[in-house]
């Protein structure tokens, strides 16, 4: 793919930056309940290895697939799954653009960002806890870009016995 060909206006571009850190920052405040407002209504959230994803198996570790199961998994890591508290820092790359597809009279902007997900606990030394990137597909809305899609690939084979929060 010739990406000098996939281009974005200013607006467009600083709307993309804006959804993919204040949907970080919002993870890293642990404002979970505020989430799923960064998806559309039937939008997709997916945490797969890339062993998975590279070669096509659909098993991922975690698979929402509406903003009402993104509600209901941020009620039960509010509510119902006792853990040891953590909090969680994102380092996400600049959203880079893979193309732009036509989806009906919607325009798709398919993006990829590499992230990086530190856990902290207060009486230990702090871990990475997941490494690998986001391909997104994101849509216009009357509330501003939203994503319709996010897959979390994540690089490592071993991951935590738990994820409770959001990559």
């Amino acid at each position: 793919m010739n990406n000098s060909a996939v281009k974005l206006d200013a607006d467009t571009l600083l709307a993309l930056h804006a959804l993919y850190s204040d949907c970080a920052a919002v993870l890293d405040a642990r404002e979970l309940e505020r989430w799923p407002d960064f998806f559309t209504e039937d939008g997709v959230y997916k945490l797969q290895s890339r062993e998975n994803f590279d070669r096509g198996l659909p098993l991922a570790t975690l698979a929402l697939e509406s903003r009402a199961m993104l509600k209901d998994r941020v009620y039960g890591a509010q509510e119902t799954i006792f853990h040891d508290p953590y909090l969680q820092r994102h380092i996400v790359g600049l959203p880079r653009l893979l193309a732009r597809e036509s989806q009906g009279t919607d325009e798709v902007l398919c993006c990829e960002a590499s992230y990086v997900v530190i856990r902290t606990k207060r009486d230990a030394m702090p871990e990475i806890l997941s490494v690998g990137r986001y391909l997104d597909r994101v849509v216009h809305t009357p509330g501003g870009l939203r994503f319709a899609q996010r897959l979390v690939i994540f690089d490592n084979d071993l991951i935590p016995n738990s994820i409770i929060d959001p990559i």
